[in-house]
């Protein structure tokens, strides 16, 4: 007896019960967002029902961190123990999301353990390229859904960055009427897309760090026992250092134009490392609240410089880890005023589900043939549908 194909299946129902994943650049646990879509395209609408974030299963984050030290040549045994591993992973926080409620469709960021944009070249020998991990076949086999993975490829393929991936998805789902809206996202990487009424007028980039440079600091601060700096606490106890900051901010990816985007590679490990061993004599706190202070300020300058000469911003709604950090909101709003600055809670969407929902919107996009891929954020040569898709098991 004949069966229905699962695409064409998946392209005649509507509602969608999607499960969005997302692991950012910060590695602190999984996003997964149970999301009900209405449609596809410009009209799409998506109702959250569910939203959790799961920890790494134990020794998972190690494992992963281990990947992304330069220092640690990884063998393709290691990458394709992760690449599995965090499948199931992904998999587990899907079905942690769904519970007892069918799921027609799985979107999966996976976890970026390199990522190298066209201006990016450490060697004369690479080429542009990028590398998600979290196998979607295991999430597709796990769950029994169709599953859409690894989506920054296909930009790459014609010469985009990669990267930013959600400013479709926040203009489909967070565009106003008559408003310019600026989405500041702050995880690992601090992110930025400008929403008009027209998809046209969409353009995003990443600002510089994030999150990350912080998070490393902290450990250091409170000799591990935080993994980040929990509401700003840690470093309201440290002092700005001037001329740390100052040399901080000649880094040149902050001053170049967009499109642009960046990573772990740039400030990671290695960044905090080196910034360390410069300023050896400075207390752990110090260099703590200058870090927050190098994000706040980094952001702001890319809005002045890249973002008000072309765009009249009427409000920065801010998501991700870092809408969290109480010291880092109030720098923010301050270093932005008059521009009202807020945590991003939209459309029954908080801060921390934001980008699971995107990935569930752009799983859906790929699913109808949609490109996805804005070409003014990522400098693409053409449009490109984004996400490769897994079919589940028959049965």
């Amino acid at each position: 007896m004949s069966q229905t194909h699962p695409l064409l299946r998946l392209l005649a129902t509507d509602p969608k019960r999607v499960v969005g994943l997302m692991s950012g650049t910060s590695l602190d646990g999984i996003d997964a967002a149970l999301v009900e879509i209405s449609g596809h395209g410009p009209s799409a609408r998506a109702r959250l029902l569910r939203f959790v974030t799961q920890p790494f299963p134990p020794g998972l984050r190690e494992e992963v961190e281990k990947l992304l030290d330069p220092d640690h040549p990884s063998s393709a045994a290691e990458v394709s123990t992760v690449n599995f591993r965090l499948g199931s992973a992904f998999a587990d926080a899907a079905a942690a999301v769904a519970g007892n409620d069918p799921v027609d469709l799985v979107g999966s960021h996976g976890q970026t353990v390199w990522h190298q944009p066209p201006w990016m070249k450490s060697r004369v020998d690479l080429i542009a390229s990028t590398l998600q991990l979290g196998e979607p076949a295991v999430i597709a086999a796990r769950i029994g859904a169709v599953t859409v993975g690894d989506f920054r490829v296909a930009d790459v393929a014609v010469a985009g960055e990669g990267a930013p991936l959600v400013p479709y998805a926040d203009w489909v789902l967070f565009r106003r009427p008559g408003m310019v809206r600026a989405l500041q996202n702050i995880g690992g990487i601090a992110n930025v897309t400008v929403v008009g009424e027209r998809l046209a007028d969409v353009f995003a980039f990443d600002n510089g760090p994030g999150n990350m440079i912080m998070d490393a600091l902290a450990v250091r601060a409170t000799d591990g026992a935080e993994t980040f700096d929990r509401d700003g606490a840690i470093s309201r106890r440290g002092q700005v250092l001037p001329d740390v900051l100052a040399d901080l901010l000649t880094d040149d990816y902050l001053g170049r134009p967009p499109p642009k985007s960046t990573g772990r590679e740039r400030y990671g490990r290695g960044f905090v490392e080196r910034l360390i061993a410069r300023w050896p004599r400075r207390r752990m706190v110090d260099l703590l609240a200058t870090s927050v202070e190098l994000t706040a300020e980094s952001i702001a300058r890319s809005f002045r410089s890249f973002v008000l000469p072309r765009a009249a911003v009427e409000e920065v709604r801010v998501s991700g880890g870092g809408a969290h950090n109480r010291a880092l909101m109030a720098l923010l709003a301050e270093k932005l005023a008059p521009l009202p600055v807020q945590v991003f809670d939209d459309a029954g969407v908080p801060a921390d589900a934001k980008e699971a929902v995107a990935f569930a919107l752009l799983a859906v996009e790929a699913i109808h043939a949609n490109p996805a891929n804005v070409v003014a954020a990522t400098g693409a040569r053409r449009p490109a549908i984004l996400g490769k898709i897994c079919l589940p098991p028959p049965g």
